[in-house]
């Protein structure tokens, strides 16, 4: 059992209802499922009287079982989750305070359009010891924060990261940041750099490896990915059915040894078709346990709709 579980007993009546996500056996023999369980919706007003709006990333440490979540306007949030069985039973909102974040060197204000997020030292059996990873879309910049929200260090981007004039469009620069035991820091624009074919997304990581999939659509946006147990990722895109369509999450899963030696990979359609519960404008994504996960819309004060969050499983079929 991984620490994650540990979440099952700390809340009550948590039971996983399906096989694990625990080797790459497990999911590579089989084509995985994923199922939407539960939504919940929360109020527009946080901790310290902060609004709760524009989520853009989303991440889970199991060790102080706290839900962190950063949204557009450089706002970190930290909530209480709490599942019964397969429903969330409630979100709470227990803290919030702007990023201490730096200078952007190219517009000359503060970095706050942050966009992913991913928790360090979330699942070692220790306390006080997380951090936090943020990428930043106007930096571009992927930086370390305590929990608290201080800024730490600026992380080294990928040389191809670099260069901002090389991305498709000012607000579709760095959307997604992971963590990946053999290659180190993982990220990914929202839309491929103006040099590459426009139908295809690319991971790149802090060792200068890089991995190429195609979308699921030709103009998909990349919004979140997600290391998993077995060490592969899950990765979330928003599509829209039609033009001006409503946007719908689509959770893909990247086999990295099923990629070519060019590093060319296919990805398993985990909602190849839509559900209900995943049509919104979701872009932020986190691992509870090794099988369940939360995803949030981006909800900005013009929208009717509060923020929702979506409980969904991904489990091997037999």
């Amino acid at each position: 059992m991984t620490q994650r579980n540990r979440f099952g007993r700390l809340f009550c009546a948590f039971t996983l209802t399906g096989a694990l996500l625990a080797s790459t056996a497990s999911i590579g023999s089989a084509q995985p499922r994923l199922e939407a369980l539960d939504s919940m919706e929360i109020t527009a007003e946080g901790a310290n009287g902060v609004r709760i709006e524009e989520f853009s990333g989303l991440s889970w440490d199991e060790d102080e079982q706290l839900l962190y979540a950063v949204s557009d306007g450089g706002v970190l949030h930290h909530f209480r989750v709490r599942l019964d069985g397969s429903r969330i039973a409630e979100i709470q909102s227990v803290f919030s305070a702007l990023l201490a974040t730096k200078t952007s060197k190219a517009s000359g204000k503060p970095v706050t359009n942050a966009e992913g997020l991913t928790t360090v030292n979330d699942d070692n059996g220790q306390r006080s010891d997380s951090e936090l990873l943020i990428a930043f879309e106007d930096g571009p910049s992927i930086a370390r924060f305590t929990p608290r929200g201080e800024w730490i260090a600026n992380s080294v981007l990928p040389a191809p990261l670099t260069n901002e004039t090389q991305y498709s469009k000012k607000n579709s620069r760095l959307e997604a940041v992971a963590v990946d035991g053999r290659h180190g820091v993982l990220t990914a624009p929202e839309r491929p750099l103006k040099d590459q074919p426009e139908d295809r997304h690319t991971l790149y990581a802090a060792d200068g490896t890089t991995w190429s999939f195609k979308a699921f659509q030709s103009d998909s946006r990349l919004k979140a990915i997600q290391t998993l147990p077995d060490g592969n990722l899950l990765i979330l895109e928003r599509t829209r059915e039609e033009k001006g369509g409503a946007p719908t999450a689509r959770l893909r899963y990247l086999d990295f040894g099923q990629c070519t030696a060019k590093r060319e990979c296919q990805l398993a359609e985990l909602s190849a078709e839509p559900d209900a519960m995943l049509v919104d404008n979701f872009e932020g994504m986190a691992r509870l346990s090794d099988d369940l996960f939360l995803i949030v819309a981006d909800k900005t004060r013009k929208d009717a709709e509060p923020t929702t969050f979506v409980l969904f499983q991904v489990k091997a079929t037999p």
